[in-house]
């Protein structure tokens, strides 16, 4: 099920790279003719909408890794637990067959 999330959120991080890529194409072109310094300056602001969706998407594929990551350490601690009630099971056990002798 979060290979498919994995999936769109790579396909949407990809999406937004080229729109940052257009934002800063179409917004120098626009700003062209009013001067070089006008047309980098349009092209950093065209460019920031596709930046943000960037880092959101970012963001939600970081959120997407913790949670798994912590299903993971979720999956091994109740392992451990179960190991380790069985071992202090053993042991009082143990204990019983030397105080019966």
């Amino acid at each position: 099920m979060h290979k498919n999330y994995e999936k769109i959120l790579s396909f949407m991080q990809g999406a937004s790279w080229g729109v940052v890529i257009i934002g800063a194409y179409l917004f120098f072109a626009l700003f062209y003719p009013l001067g070089l310094i006008m047309a980098l300056i349009g092209a950093f602001f065209g460019a920031t909408i596709g930046l943000f969706m960037v880092m959101f998407f970012e963001m939600a594929h970081l959120k997407l890794a913790i949670y798994k990551e912590k299903q993971e350490h979720t999956k091994l601690l109740k392992r451990m637990v179960y190991l380790l009630e069985r071992l202090n099971n053993s042991d009082q056990k143990a204990d019983e067959k030397l105080s019966d002798n």
